[in-house]
């Protein structure tokens, strides 16, 4: 079969013959850099962000409550003499509550004395409170002003642990520091520990 330019029309012949010489315009090559933006890169944050800024601090609210940087002390079975540990760890409290009232003199200070379940309601109240007199008293020692430390006793009415052997009635037989401001504190642990 033969056919002749001028049944399409030697326009139409023209326009596909220069469109089969030149082709599509070729495109520069593309390296794999410029073919998709790089991702941006995702940083996580920490799950409990803590600004480099802020430091360690001791919160003192308006009831008492412990602090972790005060110790609790430890009895023996229906005794409330300060064992040689005992005494030890509160000069290390009585000076972070010195420090703690030089900042802020308002701070008052609660020692509360604890019993584990044995003996009488009645029994147990008294001993929890000759074990926070003696607490109170030794910080006295260390310059603790009287009119900043209270007393409290909660016999067997609080305890730490619930079972009934001596490693738990041993947690329960103790004295605890609590501490209370008239407003809300906090004060830096670099303003305690100089």
């Amino acid at each position: 079969m033969k056919i002749s330019i001028g049944s399409f029309g030697g326009g139409a012949v023209m326009l596909a013959a220069a469109l089969a010489l030149t082709g599509c315009p070729k495109r520069a090559p593309v390296t794999p850099e410029e073919e998709a933006p790089a991702p941006e890169a995702k940083t996580e944050a920490p799950a409990n962000p803590t600004p480099a800024a802020e430091a360690p601090s001791l919160d003192i609210g308006t009831e008492y409550a412990g602090a972790p940087q005060l110790a609790v002390v430890h009895f023996t079975y229906m005794k409330a003499e300060l064992k040689l540990d005992a005494r030890e760890t509160l000069k290390k409290n009585a000076v972070i509550i010195r420090a703690v009232r030089k900042t802020v003199p308002s701070v008052q200070v609660r020692v509360e004395g604890h019993c584990d379940e044995r003996g009488t309601l009645e029994y147990n109240m008294a001993l929890g409170q000759r074990r926070a007199n003696a607490v109170r008293n030794y910080y006295q020692s260390f310059g603790i002003p009287t009119s900043a430390l209270k007393t409290i006793s909660y016999g067997e009415e609080r305890p730490v642990c619930a079972e009934s052997n001596e490693a738990c009635w041993s947690q329960n037989r103790r004295g605890e520091t609590t501490l209370k401001s008239s407003e809300p504190v906090t004060i830096p642990l670099s303003d305690i520990n100089q």
